[in-house]
């Protein structure tokens, strides 16, 4: 049985959702008081499968610990082996993230995922984050035995050189703990880069998947660059790196980040009949998707293509490994957060000009 702990400071509201995450016979979810959870570690006795950790622990009196704050004191007590490996997941709505934490990610390092509670009375949501939870502790089962890269992501030396990074495979050299290979192997599922999920690659080839009949049939066609390493079953991921390779192989005129929805759906529809191209939204210019909004993702979690050269870069707080892709903003919704100080001021600057030349 796998048994994770909900560590909040509203009892009746982290029961709520304890019961809705929990599947019964498989993995149970329970609530705790952030001092009983406190209490344990400082005993040695917190050994769950995994913790769910809100942000703001203020409700409960007497706490001055921050959700962050514990997550430290926990990767503390793991990397001393005073407690177990196990994962550690924000769990916080939206509002209290943005008012605690804001768009800082200096705590990032101590959380293997962030998943908010808004939206999860939803079936679909709630057996979505399941998914994720059972991930994250396959993850950290398996490394804590013999770690071997390689076997681990499910390829071999050849594929590797070819679709993985080196610099991500010397994060992996210096991870001395099992809790510190876990971290790096599920920020390299959750975070595009080396690896995709399924809506950013469907943007990359052009087409929208939620009205293409035929989608299911080119994922069968992707299979060889589909991710096979430990955690498949919960984070369905696809090599980078082996897409351009594959769209090489169907001889298009030039490389897929550089050709246009129109091209990409095309050559697709050679192969596949039934594949609906995809439409850029309005606030997002450009005909050569490959990233996602960062902005939109953060505020509503929803998912929008950008065209890197129409987008605004975003610059995080702290330097990015180079195997993750950069972020970025989509032209009209940077437009809206213009005070956000993340966004580079040259590109919105340029691309202002370029969308009121083509207004006129």
């Amino acid at each position: 049985m796998i048994e994770w702990l909900l560590v909040d400071d509203k009892p009746d509201e982290a029961e709520q959702f304890a019961r809705a995450l929990s599947v019964k016979g498989m993995f149970v979810v329970t609530s705790i008081r952030a001092k009983d959870a406190e209490d344990r570690l400082g005993k040695g006795e917190l050994r769950p499968s995994g913790v769910l950790m809100d942000v703001d622990l203020s409700s409960e009196t007497g706490m001055r610990s921050t959700g962050p704050g514990m997550a430290q004191n926990i990767r503390v007590a793991q990397q001393r082996q005073s407690a177990p490996s196990f994962p550690i997941v924000r769990f916080s709505a939206r509002a209290r993230v943005l008012e605690n934490i804001g768009h800082d990610s200096s705590s990032d390092d101590v959380f293997d995922l962030k998943i908010e509670k808004d939206g999860l009375s939803e079936i679909a949501r709630q057996k979505v984050v399941q998914r994720q939870l059972f991930g994250v502790t396959e993850v950290y089962h398996a490394a804590g035995g013999e770690f071997d890269l390689l076997t681990f992501v499910g390829l071999d030396d050849k594929h590797w050189s070819l679709w993985g990074h080196l610099a991500f495979e010397r994060e992996m050299a210096n991870a001395d703990r099992p809790h510190l290979k876990a971290g790096r192997i599920i920020r390299l599922l959750v975070h595009p880069g080396v690896l995709i999920d399924e809506d950013l690659l469907a943007i990359r080839l052009g087409i929208d998947r939620h009205q293409s009949k035929s989608w299911s049939q080119l994922l069968d066609e992707l299979a060889p660059i589909r991710y096979s390493g430990v955690a498949r079953d919960h984070f369905p991921r696809w090599w980078a790196r082996g897409l351009e390779d594959w769209w090489l192989d169907l001889s298009p005129p030039q490389p897929l980040a550089g050709s246009s929805i129109e091209e990409r759906h095309a050559l697709l529809t050679r192969y596949h009949s039934d594949l609906r191209r995809l439409e850029m939204p309005e606030e997002s210019p450009g005909d050569r998707p490959w990233r996602t909004c960062l902005l939109t993702l953060e505020e509503r979690e929803e998912i929008i293509p950008v065209d890197p050269s129409k987008g605004v870069r975003i610059t995080p707080r702290e330097t990015l490994p180079p195997w993750m892709d950069p972020f970025v903003a989509v032209l009209g919704r940077a437009l809206q957060s213009r005070d956000d100080p993340r966004l580079d001021r040259a590109d919105l600057d340029r691309l202002s000009r370029w969308a009121k030349r083509g207004s006129r």
